[in-house]
């Protein structure tokens, strides 16, 4: 806001050890054009120590800051008095207030300038080993925090200027290393987004670079669906030029063949509007993993099955991923893709995320073709029929009998009716067991006839099984005896 001439002002300040003075009486003198609008010159009634007080126009709005006055004592008959100026002569210099926001806010860099910050860092393609060389670390500035005890006794810093690097593609479960090499680096690790960032990993001085106290990460192991960041700093607040690099560790498993498909089999057994099939690696299908020890309260073990089943046990439910997403999702939680048999068997049924009808990833490598024979053996004779049975011998036939036929058998009493079956007992109460790790969620886990699953005792279902009766206290009477046959 520019000041007009003679225009009031007020101060507010703590000069010469004063509690507090308000200067209500000083006025423009000077509107600054001669300074680009940088300061303006007035009569305020300022002395040492004023220097920073805020200067107001009537209104209350603060309008610049005091930087500079004239002679605040002067000699006069033997006495030190205070030097009065007529408002014409005002010589007290105050920066306007945009010119103070400007310097305690900086212009950012501008933002072609990769590496500066989260929201800005240099993208590159992690699903292989990689190199990037940075000029300058002191691009950006570096994360709200670091968790320093993640790398202790590695001599990590975490302050000063940062360069951010965005990992992107990378190998779930597959350890990843990492070195900065060319001064004294820091290197971390972020995941997350920009607005929730959390430390995964770091490192100070464990490098061996040709250079002294470079840095290195060999143990991190990235995780599916999870956004990485690299910031590379230096310790105490050192910058320079970087150079990192990342490699897979040569014990990782080889990612499986392009061309050799997997089996994807329907969720739940006749609930699917695709049939079951052989798909490529890259095709998207949902997951459900197998594990063959429990893991947890959550994963269900269908009767008839050995494995214990799960589509959010541990992970977040994961929908439309690639063969290798689903195998990588299932082995960080401890588990495995079901085999194409155990989801048929119905193994992972009824666990969640609305899977039952879709098409699901199994661990079925579809078998390769066998080479075709050079030589073909002609195929076997047809098996002869069966001789029919000889006719029965002549002398083996009894002789005729010329005796009349007995006389019929009188027909025997019929049966009595069966007896009525006895009435049901009357329906039991229905209360869920607290500790049933799926009750409402469809299916039946009682145990008890008709049901799915057998995991809650006989009843504690009862919000997907129904009142289950209680039992019999008594059993039903026996039938009548028949009446003897006269």
């Amino acid at each position: 806001v520019r000041t007009t001439p003679r225009q009031k002002l007020l101060m507010i300040g703590f000069p010469d050890g004063l509690p507090a003075k308000v200067e209500a009486g000083g006025k423009v003198t000077d509107i600054g054009a001669d300074t680009g609008f940088e300061s303006f010159l007035a009569s305020t009634d300022a002395f040492g120590g004023n220097s920073g007080s805020g200067v107001f126009d009537e209104d209350g709005t603060m309008i610049g800051v005091l930087v500079r006055g004239a002679t605040d004592y002067v000699q006069s008959g033997g006495c030190t008095v205070v030097n009065e100026l007529p408002n014409s002569d005002g010589g007290e210099g105050i920066i306007y207030v945009d010119r103070v926001v400007s310097l305690t806010n900086p212009v950012p860099p501008p933002s072609s300038s990769p590496g500066r910050s989260c929201e800005a860092a240099l993208s590159i393609d992690a699903s292989s080993a990689f190199s990037v060389d940075i000029a300058d670390t002191s691009l950006g500035v570096g994360p709200s925090s670091y968790d320093a005890s993640l790398c202790l006794d590695t001599a990590f810093g975490g302050a000063g200027p940062v360069f951010w690097i965005k990992l992107d593609g990378v190998r779930p479960g597959n350890e990843l290393d990492l070195t900065t090499c060319g001064f004294d680096t820091d290197l971390s690790v972020f995941e997350g987004s920009c607005s929730s960032l959390s430390m995964a990993a770091c490192d100070g001085d464990s490098g061996s670079c040709s250079v002294d106290y470079g840095s290195s990460i060999d143990d991190f192991v990235p995780k599916a669906d999870t956004q990485y960041y690299i910031v590379v700093g230096g310790y105490g607040g050192e910058s320079g030029a970087a150079t990192l690099t990342g490699t897979y560790s040569s014990t990782d498993p080889e990612p499986p063949n392009p061309t050799s498909k997997r089996y994807v089999e329907c969720g739940r057994r006749n609930r699917c509007s695709e049939e079951p099939k052989w798909a490529d690696v890259d095709e998207k299908h949902e997951v459900r993993c197998c594990a063959d020890e429990r893991i947890s309260n959550s994963w269900k073990k269908t009767d008839g099955c050995s494995v214990w089943g799960e589509s959010n046990g541990g992970f977040a439910c994961a929908n439309r991923k690639t063969f290798v997403e689903a195998s990588s999702i299932c082995e960080l939680a401890g588990a495995r893709l079901c085999s194409a048999a155990e989801l048929a068997a119905g193994c992972a049924a009824g666990t969640g995320c609305g899977h039952d009808s879709d098409l699901v990833w199994s661990s079925d490598e579809e078998p390769s073709s066998a080479p075709p024979s050079t030589s073909t053996s002609p195929p076997p004779p047809p098996s002869p029929k069966p001789s029919p049975p000889p006719p029965p011998s002549a002398s083996s036939s009894p002789p005729p009998s010329s005796s009349p036929p007995p006389p019929p058998s009188p027909s025997p009493p019929p049966s009595p009716p069966p007896p009525p079956s006895p009435l049901l007992s009357p329906p039991g109460v229905c209360v869920d067991d607290p500790n049933c790790p799926h009750l409402n969620d469809g299916d039946c886990d009682d145990g008890g006839p008709g049901s799915d699953y057998s995991i809650c005792g006989l009843g504690g279902d009862c919000s997907d099984c129904g009142p289950r009766p209680p039992s019999a206290s008594t059993s039903p009477p026996p039938p009548p005896s028949p009446k003897p046959s006269p």
